[in-house]
Protein backbone atom coordinates (compact mmCIF):
# COMPACT_ATOMS: atom_id res chain seq x y z
CA UNK A 1 0.00 0.00 0.00
CA UNK A 2 2.45 2.85 -1.34
CA UNK A 3 0.26 5.80 -0.84
CA UNK A 4 -3.07 6.03 1.82
CA UNK A 5 -5.38 8.16 3.35
CA UNK A 6 -6.36 8.12 6.76
CA UNK A 7 -9.54 10.54 6.93
CA UNK A 8 -11.09 11.49 10.78
CA UNK A 9 -13.48 13.90 11.30
CA UNK A 10 -12.08 14.91 14.82
CA UNK A 11 -10.86 17.82 16.33
CA UNK A 12 -7.20 17.24 15.76
CA UNK A 13 -5.31 17.49 18.18
CA UNK A 14 -7.63 16.26 21.01
CA UNK A 15 -7.02 15.75 24.86
CA UNK A 16 -9.19 12.68 24.13
CA UNK A 17 -8.04 9.30 23.86
CA UNK A 18 -9.53 8.19 19.78
CA UNK A 19 -7.23 11.30 18.68
CA UNK A 20 -4.17 9.65 20.03
CA UNK A 21 -5.19 6.37 18.21
CA UNK A 22 -5.81 7.73 15.06
CA UNK A 23 -2.24 9.75 15.04
CA UNK A 24 -0.34 6.14 16.43
CA UNK A 25 -2.06 4.30 13.65
CA UNK A 26 -1.04 6.68 10.71
CA UNK A 27 2.58 6.82 12.13
CA UNK A 28 2.65 3.06 12.49
CA UNK A 29 1.10 2.80 8.71
CA UNK A 30 3.90 5.39 7.71
CA UNK A 31 6.66 3.40 9.50
CA UNK A 32 5.75 0.47 7.57
CA UNK A 33 6.04 1.85 4.81
CA UNK A 34 3.26 3.55 3.42
CA UNK A 35 3.19 7.17 2.46
CA UNK A 36 0.50 8.29 4.69
CA UNK A 37 -1.78 11.68 5.02
CA UNK A 38 -4.02 12.89 7.33
CA UNK A 39 -7.31 15.05 6.29
CA UNK A 40 -9.25 16.30 9.19
CA UNK A 41 -11.95 18.74 9.94
CA UNK A 42 -10.80 22.59 10.77
CA UNK A 43 -12.74 23.10 14.51
CA UNK A 44 -11.62 25.55 16.39
CA UNK A 45 -9.77 24.62 19.87
CA UNK A 46 -11.47 26.21 23.05
CA UNK A 47 -8.39 24.91 25.04
CA UNK A 48 -5.70 27.97 24.54
CA UNK A 49 -2.84 25.17 24.80
CA UNK A 50 -4.26 23.67 22.22
CA UNK A 51 -4.56 26.24 19.19
CA UNK A 52 -0.69 26.48 18.33
CA UNK A 53 -0.30 23.01 18.87
CA UNK A 54 0.77 20.33 16.37
CA UNK A 55 -0.46 16.95 16.16
CA UNK A 56 3.14 15.68 16.53
CA UNK A 57 4.36 17.77 19.37
CA UNK A 58 1.37 17.21 21.47
CA UNK A 59 1.21 13.40 20.99
CA UNK A 60 4.93 13.22 21.13
CA UNK A 61 5.15 11.26 17.79
CA UNK A 62 7.21 11.27 14.82
CA UNK A 63 6.48 13.75 11.80
CA UNK A 64 6.42 10.59 9.32
CA UNK A 65 3.19 11.46 7.54
CA UNK A 66 1.75 14.49 6.44
CA UNK A 67 -1.72 16.12 8.02
CA UNK A 68 -4.10 18.25 5.99
CA UNK A 69 -7.10 20.94 7.70
CA UNK A 70 -9.96 20.68 5.44
CA UNK A 71 -12.55 23.24 5.48
CA UNK A 72 -15.33 23.10 7.55
CA UNK A 73 -18.76 24.50 9.18
CA UNK A 74 -18.01 23.90 12.64
CA UNK A 75 -21.21 23.43 14.46
CA UNK A 76 -19.83 21.38 18.03
CA UNK A 77 -20.60 25.14 19.84
CA UNK A 78 -24.33 24.90 18.81
CA UNK A 79 -24.77 21.22 21.33
CA UNK A 80 -25.12 23.15 24.38
CA UNK A 81 -27.74 25.02 21.95
CA UNK A 82 -29.53 22.15 20.03
CA UNK A 83 -30.47 18.61 22.21
CA UNK A 84 -32.37 15.82 22.07
CA UNK A 85 -32.96 13.66 19.06
CA UNK A 86 -32.81 17.28 16.83
CA UNK A 87 -29.28 17.83 17.87
CA UNK A 88 -28.16 14.10 16.81
CA UNK A 89 -30.02 14.70 13.29
CA UNK A 90 -28.52 18.15 13.04
CA UNK A 91 -24.64 16.37 14.17
CA UNK A 92 -25.79 13.17 11.38
CA UNK A 93 -26.40 15.39 8.54
CA UNK A 94 -23.75 17.56 9.04
CA UNK A 95 -21.61 14.48 9.03
CA UNK A 96 -23.05 13.70 6.38
CA UNK A 97 -22.04 16.18 4.00
CA UNK A 98 -18.80 16.96 5.43
CA UNK A 99 -17.91 13.86 4.88
CA UNK A 100 -19.08 13.93 0.65
CA UNK A 101 -16.44 17.13 1.24
CA UNK A 102 -14.09 15.11 2.39
CA UNK A 103 -14.00 12.16 -0.17
CA UNK A 104 -14.29 14.42 -3.20
CA UNK A 105 -11.16 15.82 -2.07
CA UNK A 106 -9.47 12.64 -0.97
CA UNK A 107 -10.42 11.20 -3.95
CA UNK A 108 -8.12 14.04 -5.93
CA UNK A 109 -5.15 12.25 -3.96
CA UNK A 110 -5.47 9.04 -5.79
CA UNK A 111 -4.27 6.87 -3.26
CA UNK A 112 -3.69 2.79 -2.68
CA UNK A 113 -6.32 2.97 -0.04
CA UNK A 114 -8.35 5.20 2.22
CA UNK A 115 -8.94 4.51 6.28
CA UNK A 116 -11.70 5.73 8.29
CA UNK A 117 -13.09 4.85 11.52
CA UNK A 118 -16.02 7.00 10.40
CA UNK A 119 -19.60 5.66 9.37
CA UNK A 120 -20.14 8.35 7.20
CA UNK A 121 -16.85 8.67 5.55
CA UNK A 122 -16.93 5.15 4.85
CA UNK A 123 -20.10 5.53 3.45
CA UNK A 124 -19.11 7.74 0.92
CA UNK A 125 -15.43 6.44 -0.13
CA UNK A 126 -16.71 2.97 -0.65
CA UNK A 127 -20.05 4.32 -3.30
CA UNK A 128 -17.44 6.72 -4.72
CA UNK A 129 -15.69 3.50 -5.69
CA UNK A 130 -12.97 3.93 -3.42
CA UNK A 131 -10.75 0.73 -1.81
CA UNK A 132 -11.61 1.54 2.10
CA UNK A 133 -10.80 -0.02 5.33
CA UNK A 134 -13.40 0.73 8.09
CA UNK A 135 -12.68 0.35 11.56
CA UNK A 136 -15.04 -0.07 13.70
CA UNK A 137 -15.28 0.76 17.33
CA UNK A 138 -18.78 0.63 17.88
CA UNK A 139 -22.30 -1.58 16.35
CA UNK A 140 -24.65 2.02 15.54
CA UNK A 141 -28.35 2.10 15.24
CA UNK A 142 -30.88 3.64 13.10
CA UNK A 143 -28.92 6.00 10.22
CA UNK A 144 -25.64 5.21 10.64
CA UNK A 145 -26.25 1.46 10.31
CA UNK A 146 -28.46 1.87 7.54
CA UNK A 147 -25.41 3.65 5.98
CA UNK A 148 -23.41 0.61 7.37
CA UNK A 149 -25.37 -1.84 5.39
CA UNK A 150 -25.63 -0.33 2.26
CA UNK A 151 -21.77 -0.72 1.98
CA UNK A 152 -21.87 -4.04 3.44
CA UNK A 153 -21.72 -6.44 0.31
CA UNK A 154 -19.35 -3.76 -1.59
CA UNK A 155 -16.17 -5.04 -3.32
CA UNK A 156 -14.66 -1.76 -2.63
CA UNK A 157 -14.82 -2.21 1.08
CA UNK A 158 -11.49 -4.29 1.39
CA UNK A 159 -11.79 -4.75 5.05
CA UNK A 160 -13.74 -3.90 8.50
CA UNK A 161 -11.41 -3.92 11.39
CA UNK A 162 -13.30 -4.51 14.74
CA UNK A 163 -11.90 -3.42 17.91
CA UNK A 164 -13.89 -6.35 20.07
CA UNK A 165 -15.03 -10.14 18.69
CA UNK A 166 -18.41 -9.11 19.66
CA UNK A 167 -18.38 -5.70 16.99
CA UNK A 168 -17.20 -8.77 14.77
CA UNK A 169 -20.33 -11.00 15.52
CA UNK A 170 -22.73 -7.68 15.08
CA UNK A 171 -21.49 -6.35 11.82
CA UNK A 172 -21.36 -10.23 10.49
CA UNK A 173 -25.38 -9.49 11.78
CA UNK A 174 -26.06 -6.52 9.58
CA UNK A 175 -24.57 -8.52 6.60
CA UNK A 176 -20.76 -8.43 6.44
CA UNK A 177 -19.07 -10.98 5.12
CA UNK A 178 -16.98 -12.99 8.01
CA UNK A 179 -13.80 -13.34 5.84
CA UNK A 180 -13.78 -9.29 5.80
CA UNK A 181 -13.68 -8.32 9.03
CA UNK A 182 -10.55 -8.86 11.55
CA UNK A 183 -10.65 -8.20 15.15
CA UNK A 184 -7.76 -6.29 15.81
CA UNK A 185 -7.57 -4.18 20.03
CA UNK A 186 -6.17 -1.31 19.99
CA UNK A 187 -2.09 -1.27 20.93
CA UNK A 188 0.51 0.28 22.49
CA UNK A 189 3.94 1.89 21.73
CA UNK A 190 6.86 -0.34 23.17
CA UNK A 191 9.47 1.86 22.64
CA UNK A 192 8.09 4.47 25.42
CA UNK A 193 8.55 1.95 27.99
CA UNK A 194 12.28 0.78 27.33
CA UNK A 195 14.55 1.01 30.37
CA UNK A 196 12.10 2.73 32.27
CA UNK A 197 13.53 3.70 36.10
CA UNK A 198 12.59 1.60 38.63
CA UNK A 199 9.43 2.53 40.52
CA UNK A 200 11.45 4.62 43.29
CA UNK A 201 12.78 6.55 40.71
CA UNK A 202 9.92 7.17 39.27
CA UNK A 203 8.20 8.24 42.10
CA UNK A 204 10.76 10.69 42.62
CA UNK A 205 10.85 12.67 39.70
CA UNK A 206 7.15 12.83 40.16
CA UNK A 207 7.01 13.93 43.63
CA UNK A 208 5.24 11.21 44.73
CA UNK A 209 5.49 9.81 48.08
CA UNK A 210 8.57 6.47 48.26
CA UNK A 211 7.15 4.27 51.76
CA UNK A 212 3.28 4.48 50.73
CA UNK A 213 1.18 2.02 48.52
CA UNK A 214 -0.07 3.73 45.64
CA UNK A 215 -2.97 2.30 43.50
CA UNK A 216 -3.25 3.88 39.74
CA UNK A 217 -5.70 4.94 37.20
CA UNK A 218 -4.23 6.14 34.12
CA UNK A 219 -6.76 8.05 31.19
CA UNK A 220 -9.33 10.07 31.12
CA UNK A 221 -11.51 9.86 34.56
CA UNK A 222 -15.02 10.26 31.68
CA UNK A 223 -16.18 9.11 28.04
CA UNK A 224 -18.55 10.40 26.43
CA UNK A 225 -19.77 11.90 29.88
CA UNK A 226 -19.92 8.66 31.24
CA UNK A 227 -18.13 7.72 34.22
CA UNK A 228 -15.22 5.20 34.48
CA UNK A 229 -15.51 4.20 37.71
CA UNK A 230 -13.55 7.17 40.08
CA UNK A 231 -16.40 6.67 41.99
CA UNK A 232 -15.85 2.85 42.58
CA UNK A 233 -12.34 3.41 42.99
CA UNK A 234 -13.05 6.02 46.03
CA UNK A 235 -15.35 4.39 47.81
CA UNK A 236 -13.08 1.16 47.29
CA UNK A 237 -10.31 3.41 48.81
CA UNK A 238 -12.74 4.30 51.61
CA UNK A 239 -12.80 0.33 52.29
CA UNK A 240 -8.86 -0.60 52.07
CA UNK A 241 -7.09 -0.82 55.02
CA UNK A 242 -3.43 0.12 55.89
CA UNK A 243 -0.55 -1.95 54.75
CA UNK A 244 2.20 -2.03 56.95
CA UNK A 245 0.78 0.86 58.89
CA UNK A 246 0.95 3.29 55.51
CA UNK A 247 -2.58 4.54 54.45
CA UNK A 248 -2.86 3.70 50.31
CA UNK A 249 -2.86 6.74 47.81
CA UNK A 250 -5.01 6.68 45.42
CA UNK A 251 -3.95 8.24 42.11
CA UNK A 252 -5.90 9.35 39.28
CA UNK A 253 -3.92 10.74 36.20
CA UNK A 254 -5.75 12.36 33.22
CA UNK A 255 -8.12 14.81 33.95
CA UNK A 256 -10.86 17.02 33.14
CA UNK A 257 -9.97 18.25 36.32
CA UNK A 258 -13.46 20.20 36.53
CA UNK A 259 -14.98 16.84 37.50
CA UNK A 260 -12.38 16.19 40.58
CA UNK A 261 -14.94 18.81 42.88
CA UNK A 262 -17.26 15.98 42.88
CA UNK A 263 -15.26 13.44 43.50
CA UNK A 264 -13.92 15.09 46.40
CA UNK A 265 -17.28 15.72 47.79
CA UNK A 266 -17.88 12.05 47.25
CA UNK A 267 -14.84 10.71 49.33
CA UNK A 268 -15.56 13.21 52.15
CA UNK A 269 -18.99 11.51 52.34
CA UNK A 270 -17.17 7.84 52.74
CA UNK A 271 -14.61 9.59 55.22
CA UNK A 272 -11.64 9.51 52.64
CA UNK A 273 -9.45 12.34 53.81
CA UNK A 274 -7.95 14.71 50.61
CA UNK A 275 -4.00 13.47 51.34
CA UNK A 276 -5.04 9.50 50.38
CA UNK A 277 -6.45 10.77 46.88
CA UNK A 278 -4.26 12.74 44.15
CA UNK A 279 -5.76 13.73 40.77
CA UNK A 280 -3.75 14.87 38.01
CA UNK A 281 -4.72 16.42 34.65
CA UNK A 282 -3.49 15.08 31.31
CA UNK A 283 0.28 14.42 31.21
CA UNK A 284 1.67 13.98 27.78
CA UNK A 285 1.95 10.57 26.22
CA UNK A 286 5.53 10.27 26.75
CA UNK A 287 5.22 10.73 30.06
CA UNK A 288 2.53 8.17 31.17
CA UNK A 289 4.62 4.86 31.36
CA UNK A 290 6.12 7.05 34.37
CA UNK A 291 3.35 7.44 35.85
CA UNK A 292 2.14 3.78 35.29
CA UNK A 293 5.30 2.47 36.46
CA UNK A 294 5.31 4.66 40.25
CA UNK A 295 2.19 2.70 40.97
CA UNK A 296 2.27 -0.86 42.56
CA UNK A 297 -1.18 -1.77 41.28
CA UNK A 298 -3.20 -0.25 37.96
CA UNK A 299 -6.65 -0.32 37.95
CA UNK A 300 -9.82 -0.11 35.22
CA UNK A 301 -12.62 -0.19 37.62
CA UNK A 302 -15.54 -0.02 35.03
CA UNK A 303 -18.52 -0.23 35.87
CA UNK A 304 -21.16 -3.04 33.58
CA UNK A 305 -22.26 -0.80 30.52
CA UNK A 306 -22.85 -2.05 26.79
CA UNK A 307 -20.13 0.12 25.82
CA UNK A 308 -17.15 -0.47 28.59
CA UNK A 309 -18.49 -4.76 28.01
CA UNK A 310 -18.45 -4.92 24.84
CA UNK A 311 -17.23 -2.11 22.81
CA UNK A 312 -13.79 -0.87 24.06
CA UNK A 313 -10.13 -1.55 23.57
CA UNK A 314 -8.76 0.79 26.31
CA UNK A 315 -4.90 1.92 25.34
CA UNK A 316 -4.26 1.91 28.79
CA UNK A 317 -4.29 -1.14 29.09
CA UNK A 318 -1.97 -2.26 27.09
CA UNK A 319 -0.11 0.73 28.01
CA UNK A 320 -0.35 -1.10 31.99
CA UNK A 321 0.74 -4.18 30.42
CA UNK A 322 3.79 -2.43 28.66
CA UNK A 323 5.07 -1.14 32.17
CA UNK A 324 4.78 -4.34 34.36
CA UNK A 325 2.67 -3.34 36.55
CA UNK A 326 -0.20 -5.41 38.13
CA UNK A 327 -3.48 -5.10 36.99
CA UNK A 328 -7.04 -5.16 38.84
CA UNK A 329 -9.43 -4.71 36.16
CA UNK A 330 -13.13 -5.04 36.13
CA UNK A 331 -14.75 -9.06 34.48
CA UNK A 332 -16.35 -7.70 31.50
CA UNK A 333 -15.96 -9.40 27.81
CA UNK A 334 -14.38 -6.78 26.37
CA UNK A 335 -11.45 -7.12 29.37
CA UNK A 336 -11.37 -10.61 29.15
CA UNK A 337 -10.20 -10.85 25.26
CA UNK A 338 -7.06 -9.67 26.75
CA UNK A 339 -6.66 -10.31 30.71
CA UNK A 340 -6.94 -13.63 31.96
CA UNK A 341 -8.12 -14.00 35.93
CA UNK A 342 -4.95 -14.98 38.16
CA UNK A 343 -2.75 -15.44 35.12
CA UNK A 344 -1.88 -11.67 33.90
CA UNK A 345 -4.16 -9.37 35.83
CA UNK A 346 -6.91 -10.12 38.90
CA UNK A 347 -10.43 -9.40 37.34
CA UNK A 348 -12.96 -8.63 39.79
CA UNK A 349 -16.85 -7.96 39.77
CA UNK A 350 -17.69 -4.78 38.00
CA UNK A 351 -19.00 -1.96 39.44
CA UNK A 352 -18.82 -3.42 43.22
CA UNK A 353 -16.49 -1.33 45.74
CA UNK A 354 -15.93 -4.04 47.58
CA UNK A 355 -15.08 -6.51 45.31
CA UNK A 356 -12.39 -4.22 43.89
CA UNK A 357 -11.11 -3.20 47.23
CA UNK A 358 -10.56 -6.93 48.17
CA UNK A 359 -8.95 -6.90 44.31
CA UNK A 360 -6.53 -4.64 45.31
CA UNK A 361 -5.40 -5.74 48.61
CA UNK A 362 -5.13 -9.19 47.45
CA UNK A 363 -2.84 -7.85 45.08
CA UNK A 364 -0.66 -5.16 47.82
CA UNK A 365 -0.74 -7.82 49.71
CA UNK A 366 0.95 -10.48 47.94
CA UNK A 367 4.30 -9.75 46.27
CA UNK A 368 4.61 -12.97 44.94
CA UNK A 369 1.52 -13.01 42.96
CA UNK A 370 1.51 -8.89 41.78
CA UNK A 371 5.30 -10.16 40.38
CA UNK A 372 3.77 -12.79 38.62
CA UNK A 373 0.89 -10.93 37.47
CA UNK A 374 2.65 -7.84 36.05
CA UNK A 375 5.70 -9.35 34.19
CA UNK A 376 3.18 -12.09 32.09
CA UNK A 377 1.39 -8.94 31.26
CA UNK A 378 4.58 -7.34 30.14
CA UNK A 379 5.77 -10.34 27.96
CA UNK A 380 2.09 -10.35 26.40
CA UNK A 381 1.95 -6.56 25.97
CA UNK A 382 4.00 -7.80 22.61
CA UNK A 383 1.63 -8.96 20.74
CA UNK A 384 -0.26 -5.79 21.13
CA UNK A 385 1.84 -3.06 19.36
CA UNK A 386 0.29 -0.74 17.00
CA UNK A 387 3.35 -1.66 14.25
CA UNK A 388 1.91 -5.38 14.52
CA UNK A 389 -1.42 -4.11 14.06
CA UNK A 390 -0.77 -2.03 10.91
CA UNK A 391 0.94 -4.88 9.61
CA UNK A 392 -1.85 -7.20 10.21
CA UNK A 393 -3.95 -4.44 8.15
CA UNK A 394 -2.20 -4.41 5.63
CA UNK A 395 -2.15 -8.15 4.98
CA UNK A 396 -5.71 -8.55 5.24
CA UNK A 397 -6.12 -6.06 2.72
CA UNK A 398 -3.91 -7.90 0.15
CA UNK A 399 -5.47 -11.11 1.13
CA UNK A 400 -9.09 -9.44 0.51
CA UNK A 401 -7.84 -8.30 -3.00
Amino acid sequence: MRRLIYIANARLPTEKAHGYQIAKMCEAFALNGSDVKLLHPYRRQVELKLRKRTLFDYYGIRSVFEVRTLSNVDIVPLNPIVRGRGSAAIFFAHALLWGLYAVLAARMEKADLYYTRDSQLAYWLVRLGLPTVYEAHVVYKLGQKWLLRQIAPRPELRLVVALTSFIKQQFGEIGFPAEKVVVLPDGVDLSLFNDLPSKEECRRRLGLPLDRPLIGYVGRFRTMEIEKGIPELIEATALLPCIKGKAPLLLCVGGPMEVVPTYLDQACRFGVPEHRLKFVDRVPNTQVPYWIRACDVVTIPWPWTEFSAYFTSPMKLFEYMAAGVAIVASNLPSLREVLRHGENAWLVEPGGPKALMEGIFRVLLDPALSSRLAEAARQEAAKYTWALRASAIVDGVRNAI
